[in-house]
């Protein structure tokens, strides 16, 4: 079996740079020849960052710093419902593999004991963008309903690992997780585990899909049967 470790970051609310990387640990096992030997090659894993006021938080006020939709009627200021159809925009840039994201969009609220905190329980919308390795694009929200909102921010996680794995072994059955490195389940997802057919010498590229947030993940690779025949 062959484990390769995967750490993934995107951008939170603080101010924490954004970089992706590998580490590869490999679990020998005594198949005896009859299962697949299955090899994870490659793991990729984009990188992307909102990368606007050279990494302070980008928190934008909706009223003072977004623009109205070129597509809109209601661009004057005197205009009563001019902040329902602002543009929100952000720059975001891939540092790291070919792939996707998925840049979400929170409104945020002023707390009503204090203007200087605001708080979004949730994303109000999100959508998937794929970037080539040091793309950088200008990403742009012009629907959403801003009515009662003060501010706006953007935020990228990823929206999918890949990971090609190769069988040096027999043709069968591959058993592919993902996980955490102490094996446990990915933030409650039901795709972290996919099955392969692969023949010898066969090489698959699978996708988990996200988002995933910052942290630290692992890719498994093993016979579906090797356990039940050591035993």
């Amino acid at each position: 079996m062959e484990r390769r470790r995967v750490l993934a970051t995107a951008g939170t609310l603080l101010p924490t740079s954004v970089a992706g990387c590998i580490s590869i640990s490999t679990d020998s096992g005594d198949e005896g020849g009859e299962f697949p030997e299955p090899v994870v090659e490659a793991v990729r894993v984009p990188a992307v960052a909102h990368v606007d006021r050279d990494g302070m938080p980008p928190i934008e006020s909706i009223d003072a710093d977004a623009s109205p939709s070129p597509s809109s009627n209601s661009g004057s200021a005197s205009d009563p419902d001019s902040t329902s159809t602002l543009e929100l925009t952000g720059t975001f840039e891939n540092d790291g593999d070919p792939g996707e994201a998925t840049i979400l969009l929170y409104l945020l609220e002023a707390d009503d004991d204090s203007d200087a905190v605001l708080t979004a329980p949730a994303p109000a919308h999100g959508t998937s963008v794929h970037f080539d390795a040091g793309e950088r694009r200008e990403i742009v929200f012009d629907d959403a309903d801003l009515d009662g909102y003060d501010a706006y921010y953007l935020e990228a996680q990823i929206g999918a690992i890949e990971a090609d794995v190769r069988n040096d072994g027999e043709a069968g059955a591959i058993d592919v997780t993902l996980t955490t490195p102490s094996g446990g389940q990915v933030r409650g997802h039901i795709d972290d585990q996919q099955e392969l057919e692969l023949d010898p010498d066969e090489t698959e590229t699978i996708s988990f899909e996200g988002a995933f947030s910052r942290d630290s993940y692992d890719v498994h690779a093993e016979a579906t049967h090797a356990e039940d025949a050591d035993e």
